[in-house]
């Protein structure tokens, strides 16, 4: 297995490694919350009402339940949409967006899009500004400056 490609396949690791971070740190700020809420509000009735629902009855538990599930659902949110901007290869945030395109010719195809790139030259990521039809964003990698300067090097050699 050459050296490079142990190197580019550990670093688009670091990529799918932090987004599994953020997934477990909300998954444990929702779990630590979740036993905060049983440990806080008052148990649940016995007797006749033992075998009820909690859920749905107990109008604390409900908007405690409601207001957490709203939070975890915004936490999962914020994450997508970060690293929705990260470099697919080293996982650094993506700098320096850059506009283009007109919106008033958006029915001749120049859809106007940002760009966006890694500061260390891994890529650059196109996400459209207007949506009139279903353009996703794409990602575009670049090959390293290690691989050129390797290639002009090994070029060099060959012409000597």
């Amino acid at each position: 297995m050459p050296v490079g490609w142990r190197r580019a396949g550990g670093a688009r690791l670091r990529f799918w490694a932090l987004l599994a971070l953020k997934l477990a740190a909300i998954a444990a700020v929702t779990a630590g919350v979740w036993l905060a809420i049983e440990t806080v509000l008052p148990p649940h009735p016995g007797g006749l009402l033992s075998g009820s629902p909690r859920l749905g009855v107990d109008l604390t538990y409900t908007l405690a339940v409601f207001c957490l599930g709203l939070a975890a659902a915004a936490l999962l949110g914020l994450c997508a949409w970060d690293q929705r901007y990260r470099c697919r290869t080293c996982a650094r945030r993506l700098r320096m967006p850059v506009a283009e395109g007109v919106l008033s010719s958006v029915m001749l195809g120049g859809v106007p899009h940002t760009e966006y790139i890694c500061t260390f030259g891994h890529g650059k990521l196109y996400v459209p500004d207007v949506h009139t039809t279903y353009r996703p964003a794409k990602w575009t990698r670049y090959p390293t400056l290690w691989d050129d300067l390797m290639r002009a090097e090994a070029l060099a050699h060959q012409r000597h």
